[in-house]
């Protein structure tokens, strides 16, 4: 009587994916538009190099106009993107509202490496 080796199944892959469609098919996705610039000068121009400092809210941005909201909204609207979080401020009747950069966006990551910032 002859004896069979011991046999044991296995999948012939792995189960868990290491690459998704994005990995395998890079043209696939939809192009990265770069954020623009301002006009230098400009109130959005100014805000956005105070941006690029560090986080910036209205209570602090002073010396600089009074409508952050409005030149960062700007800033939107040329393909910037912001991390916006509600914070409270001594003085301030309610949380007001602080931004920073969103270095994650891929057309806001690749503005900045056009300007020379990581």
């Amino acid at each position: 009587m002859k004896t069979l080796p011991n046999q044991t199944a296995s999948e012939s892959a792995p189960s868990k994916r290491h690459s998704t469609a994005e990995d395998l098919f890079p043209d696939t996705l939809p192009r990265v538009t770069i954020a623009t610039s301002p006009k230098p000068g400009t109130r959005p121009d100014e805000a956005l190099n105070a941006l690029l400092t560090g986080p910036q809210n209205q209570a602090e941005y002073d010396g600089q106009g009074w409508r952050l909201a409005a030149y960062v909204q700007q800033l939107e609207d040329r393909g910037w993107r912001f991390i916006t979080r509600d914070i409270v401020r001594p003085g301030c009747r309610r949380p007001i509202a602080e931004y920073r950069i969103d270095r994650s966006d891929p057309g806001t990551a690749a503005a900045l490496a056009a300007r020379g910032f990581q």
